[in-house]
């Protein structure tokens, strides 16, 4: 008889739990370990290129060598700020000022655009790409008749060059 009472009251008491607290703390563990092992990835890949990085906004090729072939390349990334990170950007924009949550995730899209166009191009045999450029856009949502930020994709492309 107490087995079964006690099953009555835990089990709604559960789901409640889950069903409330299940996505944010999905949404934590998302933020301070997903994310940061997605980071520390990316940077291995971005120390991998070391000094040798063949991305320039420069018009020009930088060797004067005969060019044997040319392509645009572009890479792109949508990344967005997890739930968290929502509420914590959204208690940070009532103060004003720099917002470093939403910074940080657009950071992180930047550098993870260039290093896909990075390996693209050394994937390709191409040996630097120039007149690089990157556009950002956001993506949002509709809800309740109020448009929400739901992430921002990085476009990142140039013309890529083979000697």
């Amino acid at each position: 008889m107490a087995e079964s009472v006690l099953l009555e009251v835990l089990l709604p008491v559960f789901f409640v739990l889950l069903i409330t607290v299940g996505p944010w703390a999905a949404s934590l563990i998302g933020t301070f370990f997903y994310q940061s092992s997605k980071k520390k990835k990316l940077l291995v890949r971005e120390q991998g290129i070391g000094s040798n990085d063949n991305l320039t906004n420069l018009r020009n090729p930088i060797r004067s060598d005969d060019v044997k072939e040319f392509k645009m390349v572009w890479s792109s990334v949508v990344m967005s700020p997890s739930w968290f990170q929502q509420l914590l950007g959204g208690i940070m924009s009532l103060f004003g000022g720099q917002i470093d949550v939403y910074r940080g995730v657009v950071d992180w899209a930047r550098r993870e655009a260039q290093q896909r166009l990075r390996e693209q191009v050394q994937q390709q045999g191409f040996d630097e790409v120039i007149n690089v450029r990157m556009e950002t856009s956001t993506l949002s949502r509709n809800r309740g008749g109020k448009d929400k930020t739901a992430g921002v994709e990085i476009l990142v492309y140039g013309t890529a060059i083979k000697y």
